[in-house]
């Protein structure tokens, strides 16, 4: 079940459904609904995909292989295939084949005679069924058109195609207005190893060494700003877009996210006064040495606006 896939991972990586709700903003009712198979609690078959969805990403699984599952296992309808429709021609009745010659032919339900024309075909019918079952061989006719019987499963056909569609459509609208509308998301993918701070809504959630290669995703309400030793490092997407490096290799950026920013450029912070820059450095912050681990050379952009400012 795949519920169980997630919260068997989730447990994996050390988190808690806390955790899965804030970096997803999926109400943690809803993140045990999925992990206990309790579909029916959830509000509908579109968002629960958009969960999974989100769930699985921020697990960095397989998002799409899950969601497909997830659909199989809770009943999604298969696309209905249509028979193949039967040939529009009327069938033609031969009747009372014995021993004598055929006399008339029935097309269509119209009597006619066409005893000189076919009369061979019926001496070949004759000897057909006397070597098969031996007597009469009796073909019935069909006269009602095949049409209108393909006519409503081919009408159903055409319905399903757009409905799996739409549905299909819904699901994505559904998991994108999940990662933008609830708030600020932030996606960071490191080239070289880089020392990072990171605080959501005012709060500092994360301070350390992210190492070469791998990605983090922080979502908040209202703004997430992160400050990195080694700007260069970082690949940085805003709500499912890319924006590119974070800075320059070797500087020290501080970036402030929230729902209004753009690009890049609206991410800065406002720049520092000198006193402020000086007071903060003498404080036992650590981050000289942090620093220091990134290559020694890091310079803070914003100590540098602010002493711009202060000449």
């Amino acid at each position: 079940m795949v519920g169980d896939i997630l919260r068997r991972e989730r447990e994996k990586q050390g988190l808690t459904i806390a955790d899965i709700e804030q970096g997803t903003s999926i109400r943690r009712l809803y993140i045990e609904h999925i992990e206990r198979g309790n579909i029916d609690e959830l509000p509908g078959m579109v968002y629960a995909k958009g969960f999974v969805r989100n769930y699985a990403k921020f697990l960095h699984m397989d998002a799409e292989m899950l969601v497909q599952q997830f659909a199989e296992e809770n009943g999604a309808a298969p696309v209905p295939v249509s028979p193949e429709p039967e040939s529009s021609a009327r069938r033609i009745s031969l009747s009372n084949v014995g021993d004598e010659s055929l006399s008339q032919i029935s097309i269509g339900g119209t009597s006619a005679s066409y005893a000189g024309i076919f009369a061979k075909l019926a001496i070949g019918i004759v000897v057909l069924a006397a070597l098969v079952g031996g007597g009469a061989a009796v073909i019935s006719a069909i006269n009602s058109p095949a049409k209108e019987t393909a006519q409503v499963p081919a009408v159903k056909t055409e319905q399903a195609g757009p409905s799996k569609a739409s549905a299909e459509a819904d699901a994505t609208d559904a998991a994108r207005a999940e990662a933008t509308s609830d708030g600020v998301r932030v996606s960071v993918t490191l080239s070289e190893r880089c020392w990072t701070e990171v605080s959501i809504d005012g709060k500092n959630v994360f301070e350390g060494i992210i190492e070469k290669g791998k990605t983090e995703n922080w979502q908040g309400k209202d703004s997430v700003v992160i400050r990195a030793g080694n700007a260069g490092a970082l690949d940085v997407s805003l709500n499912g877009r890319k924006l590119g490096k974070f800075g320059d290799y070797g500087e020290v950026v501080e970036r402030r996210f929230t729902k209004t920013s753009k690009d890049l450029k609206d991410t800065l912070p406002p720049a520092r006064t000198q006193e402020s820059v000086s007071a903060k450095d003498q404080q036992p912050s650590g981050r000289a040495e942090r620093s220091a681990a990134n290559g020694g050379n890091a310079r803070d952009t914003r100590s540098t606006a602010g002493a711009k400012n202060t000449q």
